[in-house]
């Protein structure tokens, strides 16, 4: 089964159109398990953009969540879910014009009855068919604090960030960084305080979630050596052992 995304192309600028453009013939380039499939896409008479891609049966992630209703989940969930995100982001490094969307309500489960996680293509695509810059889609995408002061640097630049708030949520239900309203969301990420650590998992899977919500960029583990880690490659090697059985 297939979904239809349609994008309003009628009022974009050239600069806007040729985007769009470019990133559907990306999203065509991009095999991986953990990415959401493409089939097509074409550019109607009507001024519309249709992409046709995989339709996503099992939901998305921050209703999974929100059905856990206050009970944790088991740690190699958290971990087997962490790991399918942090392996789609490996592809970007062949492709570093990819962002992908880290807002839960927009990380996908392809399958209705197995949790397996795909990622979205998140950029002026996105920007053009809706408009969702919620309080904590800023917080997990546009948002990662400077090593200098209160400067942003663009999400495209701040995987780690958006992953370590994605993963802090899976494992504790709650948001890495609270606020009333939004410029107390940016000055409690920008002051570097990092929020509670989770108290009912591994060490090493806090020592992670901890370092990946680093204030200075450069503390921050590449997905590349998140993916090395002895931890990581031992609940690797379990999935790969369930998924076999």
């Amino acid at each position: 089964q297939y979904v239809i995304k349609k994008l309003n192309l009628r009022n974009a600028s050239s600069r806007e159109r040729k985007a769009a453009e470019q990133e559907a013939q990306l999203l065509s380039q991009l095999k991986h398990p953990n990415i959401v499939t493409y089939r097509e896409s074409w550019q109607g008479e009507d001024g519309l953009l249709y992409i046709v891609m995989g339709f996503c049966e099992g939901g998305d992630l921050y209703h999974k969540l929100k059905e856990q209703k206050g009970k944790l989940l088991p740690e190699n969930q958290v971990v087997e879910w962490f790991v399918q995100i942090a392996m789609a982001l490996q592809v970007k490094k062949n492709y570093m014009s990819v962002t992908f969307s880290y807002k839960l309500s927009l990380i996908l489960s392809a399958l209705k009855n197995s949790m397996m996680i795909v990622l979205a293509l998140n950029s002026s695509l996105a920007g053009l068919a809706s408009k969702c810059n919620g309080r904590y889609y800023i917080q997990n995408v546009h948002s990662s604090p400077q090593s200098n002061g209160n400067k942003w640097l663009p999400y495209f630049y701040s995987d780690v960030w958006a992953l370590g708030c994605c993963v802090y949520e899976m494992a504790t239900l709650k948001h890495a960084f609270n606020a009333k309203d939004m410029n107390s969301l940016v000055y409690r990420i920008i002051e570097g305080k990092l929020p509670p650590m989770p108290k009912d998992y591994s060490p090493q899977l806090v020592e992670i979630i901890r370092t990946m919500l680093s204030k200075k960029p450069e503390d921050r583990p590449s997905v590349k050596s998140i993916l090395r880690q002895p931890y990581i490659k031992h609940q690797i090697s379990l999935f790969l052992e369930a998924t076999k059985a």
